[in-house]
């Protein structure tokens, strides 16, 4: 039996919707749509911040490495899905800007929240550039910008209050802070953000505590974990010189009651929600 050319190539097209579509049928057998997952990603020394529901997807900034953030988006977002509904770099240090420009090669982003700092680095640079090339709508990332999600759960801006200026000095002062809640369960993601109870003294109770700056020494104060009074706390954070996370920062958590969860030693950390409430996948 001898095939042509037209002939094998029908074959292979075939084929390859054939591999599509049983990949596609694969993930819906084994996800469930309805499912809102919140997950902090394990990138390294850095920050990512995935927070799926199905079709829609929001990222809070993409650690410093494009390739390993790639990875592990691609363990939760279908591989059909090319669209990010909303980014959110909460400032622009590489650690939490470094990877986006690999994400706009591979993904469509729709929205993305600013709060107009930038820095004169390489990772900043090439990353504006390209997200202002993408085209995608622009919000401001303020306190009193409130988004409801279409499968349920609430995102809330609480930093800063005002638009920065561009050459803002130190862009930890200016990390954005916001909160997601689902039900009963709240997360507070507190970028890189030090002493959080003098710039939000109204923060309040959150669940979840995503650690700022990385477990720095110079953020989570007592003080401040009397406002929150997390359960639990993730640290995001991996091999680095600065001391992260600090042993005092340690110290306080533990003397709070809050469990300790490190992206450096659980890989990603991955929380469920359904119904009324969210909890960490085992």
């Amino acid at each position: 039996m001898h095939w042509g050319w037209a002939t094998k190539t029908t074959f292979l097209i075939l084929l390859a919707v054939l591999v599509v579509v049983f990949g596609a049928w694969l993930y819906l057998i084994h996800t469930d749509i309805d499912e809102t997952r919140v997950v902090f990603l394990s990138v390294g020394q850095g920050d990512a911040i995935l927070i799926s529901q199905g079709m829609n997807q929001i990222l809070v900034d993409g650690g410093r490495d494009g390739r390993r953030l790639l990875s592990r988006i691609g363990r939760y977002v279908p591989f059909y899905d090319r669209t990010i509904e909303l980014l959110i770099p909460t400032h622009p240090d590489a650690d939490h800007v470094g990877g986006l420009s690999a994400l706009l090669e591979r993904y469509q982003v729709v929205m993305a929240a600013d709060t107009g700092a930038r820095t004169d680095t390489k990772s900043a640079f090439l990353f504006y550039r390209d997200l202002e090339r993408e085209g995608a709508r622009i919000i401001p990332a303020l306190r009193g910008t409130v988004l409801d999600l279409p499968e349920g759960g609430r995102l809330s801006f609480l930093y800063p209050y005002a638009p920065l200026p561009a050459d803002v000095p130190e862009t930890n002062e200016g990390s954005v802070v916001a909160r997601f809640e689902f039900g009963e369960t709240s997360f507070l993601l507190a970028g890189d953000l030090p002493d959080e109870e003098q710039f939000i003294p109204d923060i309040g109770p959150s669940a979840i505590l995503k650690v700022a700056h990385h477990g720095s020494q110079y953020s989570t104060s007592d003080a401040f974990l009397d406002l929150v009074q997390p359960d639990e706390a993730v640290i995001s954070v991996g091999e680095n010189s600065y001391g992260h996370p600090h042993a005092s920062v340690l110290a306080r958590l533990s003397a709070h009651g809050a469990a300790i969860r490190r992206t450096d030693t659980d890989g990603d950390i991955v929380y469920t929600c359904r119904e009324n409430r969210c909890k960490r996948k085992e």
